[in-house]
C-alpha cells in the first residue's frame, strides 16, 4: 500500500477517536503534529536519499546514523540544482573481499566530496594524526565520560583510497567529516588543505566556498553521469554484505577495547561448530543470546546462499556464513 495512502488512513481513524473523546484541545494540536509528520514524509519521499536507500522515513528517523546521512543531504539538496548527483551507503570493495562503506557522496562539477557523517552530541577532541579520537559526554554532576573513536579523517582516507583505486587516481575528491549540530568542536587540529572538519550547519556554506574558489569544472556531465552509473551498484547490496561489513566493524572495536583494557568482550569468546542447517533452532547469538534463523540471499553477488541472522535483527546484526 502507499504510503501516503497508509497516512491517510490512519489519519481518519484517528479523527474518529478523537472525536469520540470530544476533546478539542487535544486533537487541534494532534491534527497539527499528523499534517507535519505527512508533508516531512511526502517531502522525504521525493528525495534522493529514499531513491537510493528505499529505506521508509520513520525507519530512518529512528535511525540515529541514517538519519544524519539524511539531514547532511537536505543540507545540501540545492546543489542538485547545479547538476550534482548524491549516491549514499556505497559500499567500496577492498581486499580480501572486504568493503568500505561511505555515507554520503556528492558528484559535481568541482569535484567528488566524500562526506563521513558522524551524528554525534557532546564535545569533539582530536587530531588529523591521531588515531582516537575522544567524545566527552556529560556524567552527573561536575564529571563527564571520555569515549574513544577512531579517526574520522583517517576513515575517510581510506573511502578516497579505495574509491580512487575503482574509479582513477586522476578524479578529484575532497574529504568533508560532518558532525551534529548537537557537536562542540572543542579542540580540532588539521594540517592538510583538503579536509574539512565541521558541524552539519557548516556544510553547504563550506562546499559553497570550495565551488567559489575552483574557477573551472574538474568534471564534465558526463564525467558526472559516468561516475555515477558506476557508483551506483555499490549502493544496492545484498543483506550478506551490509551485515558482513557491520560485524567486521564490530571486531575492530573489540580488538582496539582488548588493546585498551585487556578483557575479552563476550562475543570474541565464543565460537560455533560445524552444524547442520535443519538444527537452526537450538542455535544462539553469541552476542545477545537470541535464537539464529536460517536465511537465503535472494539478490546480489550471494544470491542463493544460506546463512544465520540474529532473530533480534534490526537490533542485533550478528551473522554467520554456512
Amino acid at each position: 500500500m502507499p504510503l501516503q495512502s497508509q497516512f491517510q488512513q490512519l489519519f481518519i481513524i484517528f479523527l474518529q477517536l478523537m472525536c469520540l473523546l470530544f476533546n478539542p484541545f487535544f486533537i487541534i494540536p494532534a491534527i497539527i503534529i499528523i499534517i507535519i509528520l505527512i508533508d516531512k514524509s511526502k517531502d522525504y519521499k521525493n528525495s534522493a536519499y529514499y531513491q537510493i536507500t528505499k529505506q521508509p522515513y520513520f525507519s530512518v528517523k529512528r535511525d540515529i546514523g541514517k538519519y544524519g546521512e539524511y539531514l547532511t543531504y537536505k543540507y545540501l539538496r540545492n546543489f542538485e540544482t547545479v547538476d550534482a548527483k548524491f549516491l549514499f551507503n556505497i559500499y567500496i570493495p577492498k581486499e580480501n573481499y572486504e568493503t568500505t562503506e561511505i555515507d554520503v557522496l556528492m558528484i559535481s562539477h568541482k569535484g567528488i566530496f566524500v562526506i563521513e557523517s558522524k551524528n554525534y552530541s557532546g564535545w569533539i577532541f582530536g587530531s588529523e594524526s591521531q588515531k582516537n579520537w575522544y567524545q566527552t559526554l556529560p556524567k552527573g554532576k561536575n564529571c563527564s565520560h571520555k569515549v574513544p573513536f577512531y579517526n574520522p579523517i583517517m576513515q575517510n582516507r581510506s573511502h578516497i583510497k579505495y574509491l580512487k583505486a575503482l574509479l582513477g587516481e586522476q578524479i578529484p575528491m575532497r574529504s568533508i567529516i560532518v558532525f551534529s549540530d548537537r557537536c562542540v568542536l572543542k579542540h580540532i587540529k588539521i594540517y592538510s588543505n583538503d579536509i574539512s572538519v565541521i558541524n552539519r550547519y557548516n556544510v553547504a556554506p563550506v562546499i559553497t566556498e570550495i565551488y567559489n574558489q575552483t574557477s573551472i569544472n574538474l568534471l564534465t556531465e558526463k564525467d558526472i553521469a559516468d561516475i555515477y552509473n558506476k557508483l551506483y551498484p555499490y549502493t544496492q547490496v545484498d543483506e550478506i554484505t551490509k551485515i558482513q561489513h557491520i560485524t567486521k566493524i564490530r571486531n575492530n572495536l573489540n580488538s582496539q577495547a582488548i588493546q585498551r583494557t585487556g578483557i575479552v568482550p563476550i562475543n570474541e569468546s565464543i565460537h560455533f561448530e560445524k552444524t547442520n542447517p535443519t538444527e537452526q533452532q537450538t542455535l544462539k547469538c553469541p552476542i545477545c543470546n537470541c535464537n539464529l534463523i536460517l536465511r537465503t540471499a535472494t539478490k546480489g553477488a550471494n544470491a542463493g546462499k544460506q546463512f544465520y541472522r540474529c532473530s533480534n535483527y534490526p537490533k542485533c546484526e550478528f551473522i554467520k556464513n554456512l
